[in-house]
């Protein structure tokens, strides 16, 4: 799907060589896969660019994200994986991250860079990448979603930065969500600031997967499981192609790196001492 972030090569070769070893997935998650909000654009080359928004624009005041219905759907402040899953969960697929132009030119918009010149500008609104309204309304139409819903979400979140208080999202309650805010812009809350001064952006989000959380079934030694449970001889799984230990939930940044480190660890050391007991 071309909201996938892995590379081109990645095409399921060795999970096939490894089911024809009898090697079955894991069974129960929360999530089959580790989620993002991503952001696409066509490469010079015809190859497709999938931009991760992680933490530096979503989170940040004067920055909302709607539906088709020009409706908040999401605190826009939480995780990228509990983002892109409620995207998948409310049907906003397409969603739309929008901002005003002061909030633009302090942290830029997926792929466009803070401090953005018109000029600067000029390649991603040609290719449709970004959108430009001077009014909400105008933003809107050239997005396809309803201007009456895109007004009211901007009021409701211009509300929400003269309290501090996002009642209905809960948006910039915790420390995690505040981090990636701005605590420097001068708000009652960092994650939360007005969207006043035009034009108007918008750039298109789907739900990318970062990685996988469904793998291969495995022992305490990274060693791959059968159909009935038992150990694979000489094959081994970690990181993306090992089921995920935390049932596919995203507790912290690294969450397929930790695991893939440490289980490589055991993996090798597990093998380690099966050729050390083999040998002559």
């Amino acid at each position: 799907i071309a909201w996938c972030r892995a590379a081109p090569g990645n095409n399921e070769e060795a999970h096939a060589l490894a089911q024809d070893a009898g090697a079955v997935y894991g069974q129960g998650a929360l999530s089959n896969a580790f989620w993002a909000p991503v952001s696409l654009r066509k490469r010079a080359d015809g190859s497709t660019a999938v931009f991760p928004h992680f933490v530096m624009d979503r989170a940040k005041p004067g920055m909302l994200t709607v539906n088709q219905k020009g409706e908040r759907f999401v605190n826009e402040s939480t995780s990228y994986h509990l983002f892109g899953m409620a995207m998948q969960a409310t049907g906003s697929v397409p969603a739309y991250l929008v901002c005003d132009a002061i909030a633009l030119q302090k942290y830029g918009i997926g792929m466009v860079r803070p401090g953005a010149s018109p000029k600067d500008m000029a390649p991603f609104l040609a290719d449709g990448y970004l959108t430009q309204g001077a009014t909400l309304d105008e933003l809107a139409d050239k997005l396809g979603i309803a201007a009456a819903g895109l007004n009211a979400s901007v009021d409701e979140i211009n509300r929400c930065a003269e309290t501090g208080v996002d009642p209905r999202f809960h948006r910039g309650e915790t420390a995690y969500q505040q981090n990636i805010g701005d605590a420097t812009a001068g708000n009652k809350n960092p994650n939360l600031g007005p969207l006043r001064t035009a034009p108007y952006f918008a750039v298109k989000l789907h739900p990318g997967d970062i990685g996988a959380a469904t793998g291969f079934a495995t022992d305490a030694d990274a060693r791959v499981l059968d159909a009935q449970g038992q150990p694979i001889p000489g094959l081994y799984a970690v990181g993306n192609d090992m089921h995920s230990i935390m049932g596919g939930v995203y507790t912290a940044p690294g969450i397929t790196i930790g695991p893939g480190l440490v289980f490589g660890y055991l993996a090798a050391r597990h093998a380690g001492a099966r050729s050390a007991v083999a040998a002559p």
